[in-house]
């Protein structure tokens, strides 16, 4: 097996941590000797022990003389568990292959150093660009103090959201809205606008399937205080809305934040919660202005093989920008086929 493929298997097993490792990181181990895979683990947040000590544990006595690959660096602090630095050591692992460092000033190359201290072999960079995909929200959240701002867009090839008299459901395919689910149980949080909740009454919940180790936030921007304690969204708890509408009250299924509505306070707010990734699904002017606000990091735009015309509900409004220079560029772009659907992601570059 080389050591590609078992770099590869540790990003897999990062993935499993997928709505159950915020706000921690989605970290995969693998221990290997002889060619083989002698153990594996996976962080969860209650599950407490991290990957590292998961696959050491579980390899045992072979672990010794072998190989670790993991996808983020172990740690080398007393924090929620006991270092993985000193759990590697005794183990008699001689080589760590790592991925990514840890961006969390607590770790941040200490624990390579304390393991090449000890006389352990240590490399660093196999599997970064794969490890750092699956973990990119953990690491900008870290980096930035800002949850991972992920825009989810759903139009038509000529880039509307509805028709002109406002129909809309379904503009993309079965297929589509369950690759939605799947980006839902991802986030901690769904923002949306007053106007999304009006006209549409959605639930916003996530209904992949998947066990998550919190509940979804679903947060709604209400300036004037229009949205109704009847609606869908507050159907469960876990909503909050801002509003800058006085008298507002909460209910069982909603929680009200007077006073601000403004994107970055409202995100702000947000990371307070405990949020590391937020997924936007909203309307065109609110999308856009949460572009300009500089809260989206990554765009995910299915597009669906049909044309409605018209001037009417477009996926991006607001104002818009007036040169081209001002445009939004996206970087490491993706198109892959979902159902009929194209399903296009990129990153946004901060050029402007």
């Amino acid at each position: 097996m080389t050591d590609a493929k078992c770099m590869n298997r540790a990003v897999e097993l990062a993935g499993k941590g997928r709505g159950l490792a915020s706000p921690g990181a989605l970290v995969g181990a693998v221990v290997v000797k002889d060619g083989a895979i002698v153990g594996e683990g996976f962080y969860t947040w209650d599950g407490v022990t991290h990957a590292e000590a998961r696959a050491l544990e579980a390899a045992g006595r072979r672990a010794a003389g072998g190989t670790l690959f993991v996808t983020m660096e172990p740690c080398s602090h007393h924090g929620r568990t006991p270092p993985c630095v000193e759990t590697i050591v005794r183990s008699g692992i001689s080589t760590v292959m790592a991925a990514t460092p840890d961006p969390n000033p607590a770790v941040d190359g200490r624990g390579f150093r304390a393991m090449r201290d000890a006389g352990i072999r240590v490399e660093v960079g196999l599997g970064a660009e794969e490890a750092g995909r699956v973990n990119e929200a953990f690491l900008h959240a870290t980096r930035n103090r800002r949850p991972f701002g992920v825009l989810k867009v759903g139009m038509t090839l000529d880039g509307k959201i509805a028709t002109a008299s406002g129909e809309s459901r379904w503009i993309t395919s079965e297929e589509s809205r369950a690759r939605v689910h799947e980006l839902r149980h991802a986030a901690d949080a769904l923002l949306t606008g007053s106007g999304t909740i009006l006209k549409d009454d959605p639930l916003l919940t996530d209904r992949s399937g998947r066990k998550r180790r919190r509940p979804l936030i679903r947060a709604v921007i209400d300036r004037r205080g229009r949205v109704g304690n009847d609606r869908r969204i507050f159907s469960e708890p876990g909503a909050v809305v801002y509003t800058r509408a006085a008298g507002r009250e909460p209910n069982a299924g909603r929680n009200v934040v007077t006073g601000t509505t403004d994107l970055p306070d409202v995100v702000a707010d947000l990371a307070r919660r405990g949020v590391q990734t937020l997924m936007l699904e909203c309307g065109p002017d609110l999308a856009f202005d949460a572009m300009r606000s500089g809260i989206v990091d990554k765009i995910v735009a299915f597009v669906a093989p049909i044309i409605l015309g018209g001037r009417e509900v477009p996926a991006f409004g607001s104002e818009g920008v007036r040169t081209l220079t001002e445009a939004f560029q996206l970087d490491g772009w993706e198109v892959d086929p979902v159902g009929p659907d194209l399903m296009v992601t990129g990153y946004v570059h901060r050029n402007h």
